[in-house]
């Protein structure tokens, strides 16, 4: 019996021991790739750390005049297309959680379709239409399409959250004098705040990570980071050093949102996995 468990505890320390490696391995080589100089980039055979650790590429990225007008590009489409998302998607989600309606099977599956479709399929008749409203290359149609794409998730995420909450408490609170949309303020509202959490920072790891709309619908003085490290590959030479550091100022914002928001992210979705 105690050979057993023993055995179980070596196969689970195992099993996590593999998946650290195979998610963290290239990101620790993008990361020590981001302080090599660049006669080291190509070794054979390849070093792992650095001979000596160099800053080179990160002067050089941020000697680029673009890298502040991307970053705050980032900032406001991310910012404005998870807050329009939310603003929808609670509602919506409220709605197909707690009302009986014709069609809402139906609703909710439509709900989830904009998500599903491969995003490669609807790039082309977005650029046709925003070239045809003559937008392209604006913040508008960024943060629309972004919160468009955005939305089916907070609506999918938040209601199951919303359907956590007894309707019992909506109701005690409405005997006591409250309206619904008071009772929704006053109590469900602050109870599926953790869920809100967690979708705000889902949602901000697409947006923000979004490359393919954003390089076709957005202007040089528009485009984001993720776009922005392109430009550091040519026809004829990549820039790896410069790119490995772009890589992990590009990724470093949204670690920080998720170290900061984990107790809030981890409580949200535990609490939206049952019923």
């Amino acid at each position: 019996m105690r050979l057993r468990t023993m055995l179980q505890s070596f196969a689970r320390v195992l099993i996590v021991t593999m998946a650290l490696v195979w998610t963290l391995y290239p990101l620790m080589w993008i990361v020590l790739s981001s302080f090599k100089p660049a006669s080291e980039q190509f070794m054979i055979p390849p070093r792992w750390t650095p001979s000596q650790w160099s800053l080179e590429n990160y002067a050089r990225f941020f000697s680029n005049a673009e890298f502040v007008r991307s970053l705050l590009n980032s900032m406001v489409v991310t910012a404005t297309a998870v807050g329009i998302s939310l603003l929808v998607g609670v509602p919506a989600a409220y709605g197909l959680s707690r009302f009986t309606f014709r069609g809402k099977h139906q609703v909710t599956v439509g709900v989830l379709l904009a998500r599903m479709t491969p995003p490669i399929v609807l790039v082309l008749p977005v650029f046709l239409i925003a070239r045809r409203l003559g937008v392209i290359g604006t913040y508008f149609v960024l943060i629309t399409v972004m919160a468009v794409f955005a939305i089916p998730f907070a609506v999918w995420m938040l209601r199951g959250f919303f359907a956590e909450i007894p309707k019992e408490l909506e109701e005690a609170a409405m005997v006591d004098g409250c309206s619904r949309l008071a009772a929704i303020a006053r109590v469900t509202l602050p109870l599926t705040a953790p869920g809100m959490a967690a979708t705000s920072v889902l949602n901000s790891l697409i947006v923000w990570n979004e490359f393919l709309f954003i390089l076709v619908l957005s202007s040089p003085a528009t485009r984001t980071l993720t776009v922005l490290v392109n430009t550091f590959v040519s026809e004829k030479v990549v820039d790896w050093g410069t790119m490995s550091a772009a890589a992990v100022i590009t990724a470093l914002p949204l670690v920080i949102v998720g170290l900061a928001s984990q107790r809030h992210l981890v409580r949200g979705l535990t609490m939206g996995s049952i019923k």
